[in-house]
């Protein structure tokens, strides 16, 4: 099994790219920015899935490579807006700043974000998969099956909750559709997609399919789609893109294999932490939109080459010794 796929390189770039136009340089109608998102979900559920299930790597093996992907990139972002904050005079408000450490926070949005934390939602929902997702490679494990069966469950479940919420909307809680029992949609039908492809009976498709799902996929975000379509159509019609991807045309592979695209999913994870201060100067304090995302590309690059790649190489390093030689390559792991 190959340890890196270029492809998924750029299908993360596309991701970024997404959530940076839609946040800086909205698009009318569609909201580019929950593309971006959606797009990032599909990619999570389709890697940790194979790491958990078709690779079988061990459980500790797999905290500490999340550990060191995610947590010293966070812990420096939250801890450097505070005190920038505290610097400036601004209030620190414990009620944002607590659920973002505690990657809870998706279910404490509100409207009237003061501190740039709200994007931590989309974090809280994969930190939080990825625990489903261990919980069911573990029970799979013990019973000897695949995954398929266990996935199916969890997945069941969300699809219930999702359900309940579009059906009845007296029944579902404040931004329901940013909670873990809806987002998490996405991350397990892509994780779900890739065991059945690879254990079932059932045959990726070839040719124009990939491309044409991820159009379908981007059209489910139109503005007058309800939630509860955009994430069971949309999401599903991204993790079938993202899942037959391997057998589009060259052209489309070609695409998505553009070094600059690629060099974007790279950075893709920083970026996407350091766009939001500058993202919420632009909306809530008029700061132009391109200085506002030329800013969040230097802050982001910086943080990538000063904080993200130097801890994940130095916290995987230390914590070798202790990784069974099955452990997957660090460079496909990323999400």
């Amino acid at each position: 099994m190959s340890t890196h796929i270029p492809y998924l390189d750029g299908w993360r770039g596309l991701a970024i790219a997404c959530l940076l136009v839609g946040h800086f340089f909205p698009v009318a109608g569609i909201n580019v920015g929950t593309v971006g998102v959606a797009l990032f979900f599909v990619l999570s559920g389709l890697l940790m899935a194979r790491v958990l299930f078709l690779q079988r790597v061990d459980f500790g093996t797999f905290y500490r490579r999340r550990i060191a992907r995610v947590f010293p990139s966070v812990a420096v972002y939250l801890a450097a807006i505070t005190c920038i904050y505290v610097l400036a005079g601004e209030p620190v408000v414990l009620a944002e700043l607590l659920p973002a450490m505690s990657f809870t926070n998706n279910y404490f949005v509100t409207d009237d974000w003061t501190m740039p934390f709200g994007h931590i939602w989309s974090l809280s929902v994969e930190e939080h998969s990825y625990v489903v997702l261990s919980l069911a490679a573990g029970w799979s494990r013990v019973r000897g099956g695949r995954g398929l069966s266990a996935m199916g469950m969890v997945l069941g479940l969300v699809v219930l909750s999702t359900g309940v919420y579009s059906l009845a909307p007296a029944l579902a809680p404040p931004n329901a559709f940013l909670r873990t029992e809806v987002a998490s949609f996405g991350i397990l039908f892509s994780g779900f997609v890739l065991l059945a492809f690879h254990y079932g009976d059932v045959r990726p498709a070839r040719g124009w399919v990939a491309p044409l799902m991820l159009l379908v996929g981007v059209a489910a975000h139109w503005w007058s789609i309800p939630p509860g379509v955009r994430v069971l159509l949309g999401w599903s019609a991204l993790a079938l893109a993202l899942n037959t991807m391997a057998h589009a045309p060259r052209l489309v592979l070609a695409l998505f294999e553009q070094p600059w695209l690629r060099r974007l999913g790279t950075v893709s994870f920083s970026l996407y932490l350091w766009q939001q201060p500058f993202y919420q100067l632009v909306h809530q304090r008029g700061m132009p939109p391109l200085l506002g995302l030329a800013l969040s590309i230097a802050v982001g690059l910086a943080a990538f080459y000063l904080i993200e790649r130097p801890a994940r190489t130095y916290l995987n390093a230390r914590w070798k010794g202790r990784a069974p030689a099955a452990a997957s390559d660090a460079r496909i792991v990323q999400s």
